[in-house]
């Protein structure tokens, strides 16, 4: 059985790795290179490679079924279904997207 609670320690790339151990109740808590929270994935080094990984293949399938519903569905309805599958991705943290190391 996985542990729910871990840490992140977040380090710049160019700092060595000093192993963090955190003892709760004579239990160690694991440091993790990389983990989801609140629906984000983060790494150590806070670069959201790991989150534009997941999100990717949500956001292609929501291209694929757009392009095949334009033809069939009205502009309002459209529109519905983008604010629904795509528009919902998207701005999810983006105020800590906005300080990543990928900004431009």
């Amino acid at each position: 059985m996985s542990q729910k609670t871990n840490v992140i320690k977040f380090t710049p790339k160019t700092a060595a790795h000093i192993p963090l151990d955190i003892y709760y109740k004579d239990n160690v808590i694991g440091e993790e290179k990389s983990t989801k929270f609140l629906g984000m994935h983060i790494d150590n080094h806070m670069n959201w490679k790991n989150h534009v990984e997941q999100i990717l293949p949500k956001l292609s399938a929501a291209c694929f079924l757009m392009k095949k519903l334009i033809h069939t569905l009205n502009q309002d309805t459209l529109r519905m279904v983008c604010f629904a599958y795509i528009h919902l991705l998207l701005p999810y943290g983006i105020i800590f997207w906005g300080n990543s190391t990928h900004v431009h």
